[in-house]
């Protein structure tokens, strides 16, 4: 029966760890099918071996905010959408119910973050290649060809056109949006994995993983050059600083990397200058997003207890009849909750806050401070997204939605393995190890593997 039962929570975690790797690079509408599909084994697996899928404290909360949300579709303008808006949240967040208790090892915790790593890496890459050809066919004599951006474009163009309600659906010449449907939604992916690659390049303990991670790194936050956007640029730049004054360790290998942004945000800034050479381009997109903000403020003292109702569809249509500017949501992922939610959604939100601050600050001091460096990635990764968050609304679309729990769920798995909290399988319980100093690679073991490689 224990071997069974190993084989079972082994293929269990293997399809969590394929979906981590693969469904970030598929479409929108095909991506959150694999988390809502895996749902049923994973909570079959769950009750065969006498456990239950916990969703904590911040899990709860969520779950209060998801049903007013669905709720919300009753004083909706757009009923229907609304409800459906609130069910996808609720459908998104099974990523952190599954993640936040399949991942119960600190190896399991490992794995699942290199696989995150990799996905990071290969959004990156396409994000740099796209760029690339596309500033290479406009700048360079005989080269001619450009990688579709984004890269479902024509298949999003037939799929969309299939939805009862109206989905913008653009090409970015020269901004990569990778496999997203827009470079702002490819940037806030990258804005919360990103540290992840940084983190991973510098305590992993197998050289192997390091250095992959260590790519990773590389080609995500070229990724985010290759966005154009000035809110992801400040995002990461905090997020990255956040890391770097957390040892003197990450610092070291680190700072490096930080020439890369100095390098390329005034290059790419400038690229964007010159295929937008009257520089009207920069000046309308101030220009809309502080007209968009100021109809989103009067959105919300129109209806401010239960707001305008879950979605950006009500926003979309005010601030196309208000100011004649075809924007669907606020860009602003705060202003956005206000106006969808009212008061009401605002202090549920706040509450959300609240126990995931408490869960961090936990996290930074248990178990002897064993734990630290992931309460310090994950402080990381969270300021990178709340700083993109005040200029785009970054919980719109499934996949940002995934990756959002997904990080949550990180949060949530590591907390209860510092708080002794995790469940076990029969088999793990007493295999189970808390992390310690151990756990991360040391410069003195850097040096030996160099030796050992040299000779």
């Amino acid at each position: 029966m224990t071997v069974t039962v190993m084989k079972e929570d082994k293929k269990i975690f293997t399809w969590l760890l394929t979906i981590i790797g693969v469904s970030f690079i598929l479409p929108e509408y095909i991506a959150p099918l694999f988390v809502f599909f895996f749902y049923i084994p994973f909570l079959r697996h769950f009750k065969k071996t006498g456990r239950n899928a916990k969703i904590g404290n911040l899990g709860k909360a969520f779950m209060a905010y998801m049903c007013y949300m669905i709720m919300s579709g009753i004083w909706s303008g757009t009923h229907l959408l609304s409800s459906l808006i609130g069910l996808l949240w609720m459908g998104c967040f099974l990523f952190y119910i599954e993640s936040a208790n399949i991942i119960n090892t600190k190896d399991k915790l490992k794995n699942a973050i290199f696989a995150l790593n990799i996905s990071s890496g290969v959004m990156g890459l396409i994000a740099t290649l796209e760029f690339a050809t596309y500033n290479l066919t406009k700048y360079v004599d005989g080269f001619n060809f450009t990688i579709s951006n984004p890269l479902y474009y024509q298949l999003n163009d037939w799929v969309f056109s299939l939805f009862p309600f109206e989905i913008i659906n653009s090409q970015y010449p020269s901004r990569a949006a990778a496999t997203f449907d827009n470079p702002l939604i490819l940037a806030t992916f990258l804005i919360i994995t990103t540290p992840f690659c940084a983190f991973s390049s510098v305590y992993f303990k197998h050289s192997k993983h390091r250095k992959l991670s260590r790519v990773c790194f590389a080609f995500s936050l070229l990724g985010i050059l290759c966005t154009e956007s000035r809110g992801a640029y400040i995002a990461i730049a905090l997020s990255i600083v956040t890391l770097l004054i957390s040892s003197r360790k990450i610092f070291k290998k680190l700072l490096p990397f930080m020439f890369v942004l100095a390098i390329g945000i005034p290059l790419t800034i400038s690229l964007r200058y010159k295929n937008n050479s009257s520089g009207n381009e920069f000046l309308a997109s101030n220009n809309n997003r502080l007209a968009i903000w100021r109809v989103c403020a009067d959105l919300f003292t129109e209806h401010p207890i239960i707001g305008m109702g879950a979605g950006t569809e009500n926003i979309h249509q005010e601030i196309i009849q208000r100011i004649g500017i075809n924007r669907s949501h606020a860009h602003n992922l705060f202003l956005e909750i206000a106006t969808e939610g009212g008061i009401i959604g605002v202090v549920l939100v706040i509450a959300i806050i609240v126990v995931f601050a408490k869960n961090l600050f936990k996290l930074f001091y248990l178990k002897n401070n064993a734990y630290r460096p992931y309460a310090v990635l994950y402080t990381s990764s969270i300021i990178g997204f709340i700083t993109m968050s005040l200029y785009e609304h970054t919980l719109q679309s499934p996949k940002e939605m995934m990756v959002f729990f997904l990080f949550l769920g990180f949060a949530e798995a590591t907390l209860r393995m510092a708080e002794g909290t995790i469940q076990l399988s029969d088999d793990e319980v007493n295999m189970f190890e808390d992390f310690s100093a151990q756990d991360y690679i040391t410069d003195e073991e850097e040096q030996q593997e160099k030796e050992l490689i040299t000779k």
